[in-house]
């Protein structure tokens, strides 16, 4: 149990915890490992403004190219609380053609689902928004508009597609990773964002990760996990998920200089789907939604349940639309061994437009999908060569008989040092009357890891079919002079057009701001384009109480201010008679940080909406003896705001003592009797056994005063009583507080037989 000592230990054991020695001495700081808890802590709410000092992220390029010559950008990101809501804006412009994208939002997360009374809702926003897709029918699209739900967060269905968006800065290329397979890549903003679109998910944990890789060489990570079950809801559970959006359109209706709009654009649709447990079996689907295309407006309805069948998850949808157009689906998802499966059949009939397996709007008459993870192991099952493959493949049949059949397959393994990867991307179409067309082509990655200042990639793509040929090549060096200086080259070949091109950069961590030169020239059209850009973020602390400038990337998530100091008057709160507490880590999920001269620290990048626990590393306290009032909080942060939070830190004392048996006039220690400490609350803190000459310790209390009392069930068993009621005092100072305990029989009837 706690607290149990041996031998003369307990006499000498008291000193040296307060001395902070023992005979071996103490283990040096940087050895001492971080105790990471995971559990949750007491909530503390951040309060909502009617309006706050935003958080700003800005980037002011001066750049030059050979396709619009010299001229000056800036991006904003602005976040803060307005009208008790989180609004976020994103504005990115030049000189030359002013305001060139633009997305502002406002609202609100909750992962408790208290939002907007009755409807119980985890989310709702307005601005520019995305809506949801349907089991059948629409996929979710980008525009101005509305959303809200009360689907619990980071929870899916096997069987649905999840869309991932967000800001892309300007020359940046995002790659998108699921349990570490590279599920694809991108460069392409659309109105400053970055679009992953109907991407698959596993049955159980998803991990997602966004990687971002600038051009001067930053890299930066973004991960959101997400629970993956079967798509049955509880028994009476409702979730309901409604949108409207006008298609690819902003709030200010800002167009970039070449934007080309795609014949729906600005186009509206409203979309509303409806899931119930009917039982703990058995749940329904209901959706529907109305929409504009080019020619018409349309509508669309779907019906749906979803069920399991020997541990492997069921679906089957109906959908009708307009002019008598249907469309039936079945899916079946599971796990067999190691492996996760994932096949669904559509039948169409009539003109049934199904955005989210023909993004054309082809009208179709069948459809396949399937979707297949494993991992290979080759060697020792332990120790040997591990290679995730993930793989996904459909085939679609469209009512003028054109086929298509698209399939990829990815796979990736580490060896010492490295990263392999490979992709293999399939193609075939074929019309009636018309030659069938086939491609098969690949791509090939090598990066070096770990920690070098030193790091490489090599990226390799080829064609094996129609004919076996080299695409293009692509080699990229980062060295890091120094922990806030790098340079990073690069080098890529298109074979197919014989043009080279070159790129030079070099970026530069300062204290409170980031400044990065870049260029790039292609030999064979004689492009070029240099830039020189300055980043950094500004907002207020609301712990110092005044204004800060820091490193860019603070404005799209939520960060905490934490205090760590020594609490000298127990009143939890930071006062004149109280010191800070300086080179004090806290801890949260993804990072740690240090408290300055004024114990304060702050964490950035917390995300938003989600629980997020934060508690101080006891192993960086000044002293052993010390440990924080509270074991840690939990916040759940929001963009735009720095959540402040006090961590006292008091001094440890120590309880000890005797157990003596009193029978008549003389008194007897006694062993093996079991003692609790119970706060103020009736909370047991710590437990104690005593030796053989009665003697108990109780190490490491807090201040407080608690009441100490013997274990309940064997005082029923031995007959035993306390001869009086024991109340322990613990100051803020430590200290050895010495108290001994009497018992006695509660009554005559029976002997006492307290053994070790």
């Amino acid at each position: 149990g706690h607290g149990v000592l041996y031998g003369c230990a307990p006499r000498l054991e008291p000193a040296r915890r307060r001395s902070g020695v023992s005979e071996a001495g103490p283990p040096p700081r940087s050895h001492r490992p971080a105790r990471v808890r995971e559990e949750r802590f007491p909530r503390q709410e951040t309060p909502w403004r009617a309006a706050s000092t935003p958080m700003v992220d800005v980037e002011i390029r001066a750049v030059s190219d050979n396709s619009f010559g010299p001229r000056a950008e800036v991006d904003l990101q602005l976040a803060s609380d307005l009208g008790y809501l989180t609004a976020e804006a994103f504005l990115s412009g030049d000189t030359r053609n002013g305001l060139i994208s633009s997305l502002i939002t406002a609202g609100r997360q909750d992962p408790d689902a208290d939002l907007l009374g009755p409807l119980a809702a985890t989310e709702f926003a307005f601005g520019d928004v995305s809506t949801v897709s349907l089991p059948i029918g629409l996929r979710s699209v980008a525009g101005r508009g509305f959303a809200i739900t009360n689907t619990p967060p980071e929870a899916v269905s096997v069987f649905e597609k999840i869309d991932l968006r967000g800001i892309l800065p300007d020359g940046y290329e995002v790659e998108l990773y699921r349990n570490d397979i590279l599920v694809g890549s991108t460069r392409e903003a659309v109105n400053g964002q970055y679009e992953f679109l109907q991407i698959p998910v596993d049955f159980g944990l998803n991990v997602f990760r966004l990687v971002f890789f600038g051009p001067q060489g930053q890299r930066s990570e973004q991960v959101r996990r997400i629970s993956v079950g079967d798509g049955r809801l509880p028994a009476g559970k409702l979730v309901y998920r409604i949108g409207a959006a006008q298609k690819d359109e902003n709030v200010l209706g800002v167009r970039s200089p070449n934007f080309i709009p795609p014949r729906d654009f600005g186009t509206w649709r409203t979309t509303a789907e409806l899931s119930y447990g009917l039982s703990s079996d058995i749940t329904t689907i209901l959706g529907g939604a109305w929409f504009q295309t080019a020619l018409e407006d349309r509508w669309v309805t779907s019906a749906g349940i979803r069920t399991g069948i020997s541990g492997f998850a069921v679906k089957a949808d109906f959908a009708a639309s307009n002019n008598n157009s249907f469309a039936i689906t079945g899916g079946v998802a599971g796990k067999i061994g190691g492996s996760a499966i994932n096949l669904s059949h559509v039948e169409y009939s009539g003109q049934f437009i199904d955005e989210t397996r023909s993004i054309s709007g082809e009208f179709l008459r069948r459809a396949t999908e399937l979707d297949f993870n494993t991992s290979l192991s080759l060697g020792n099952p332990v120790s040997g060569l591990q290679i995730p493959v993930t793989m996904r493949a459909r085939h679609v049949e469209g009512i003028n008989g054109r086929t298509q059949t698209d399939a990829a397959i990815r796979a990736s393994t580490r060896f010492p040092g490295l990263l392999a990867s490979n992709t293999l991307e399939f193609s075939r179409t074929s019309l009636p009357q018309l030659q069938t067309q086939s491609r098969l082509f690949g791509n090939f990655d090598l990066a070096t890891l770990g920690r070098s200042r030193t790091r490489g990639r090599l990226s390799l793509g080829y064609q094996i079919t129609p004919d076996l040929d080299l695409t293009n090549a692509a080699v990229e060096v980062d060295h890091a002079i120094d922990e806030n200086t790098a340079i990073r080259g690069s080098l890529g070949y298109a074979f197919q057009s014989k043009s080279a091109q070159v790129g030079l950069s070099a970026v530069r961590d300062f204290d409170r701001f980031t400044l990065a030169l870049d260029g790039n020239y292609g030999f064979r059209d004689k492009a070029y384009s240099i830039g020189l850009r300055l980043g950094f973020s500004f907002g207020r602390d609301p712990l110092r109480g005044r204004f800060f400038v820091a490193r860019p990337g603070l404005a799209n998530s939520g960060g905490a201010s934490v205090r760590a100091f020594r609490d000298m008057d127990g009143d939890g709160v930071y006062g004149p008679s109280d010191s800070p507490l300086p080179n004090v880590n806290f801890i949260a999920f993804n990072q740690t940080a240090e408290t300055g001269a004024d114990g304060i620290a702050r964490l950035s990048g917390l995300g938003s909406g989600r629980g997020v626990s934060i508690q101080v590393d006891s192993a960086t306290l000044p002293d052993i003896d010390l440990a924080p009032a509270v074991e840690g909080i939990e916040i759940v942060p929001r963009p735009g705001r720095i959540h402040s939070a006090e961590f006292p830190i008091v001094a440890l004392s120590e309880v000890e003592g005797t157990v003596s048996f009193n029978q008549g006039a003389t008194a007897k220690g006694v062993s093996g009797v079991r003692l609790k400490l119970q706060d103020a609350s009736g909370k047991d803190v710590s437990f104690a056994k005593t030796e053989i000459d009665g003697y108990f310790f109780f190490e490491r209390i807090k201040p407080g005063t608690y009441t100490l009392r013997l274990d309940a069930d064997q005082a029923k068993r031995l007959n035993l009583c306390a001869a009086q009621d024991y109340t322990v005092s613990v100051d803020f100072e430590p200290d050895i507080i010495k108290t001994d305990v009497a018992i006695r029989q509660c009554s005559p009837s029976s002997e006492l037989e307290v053994s070790r």
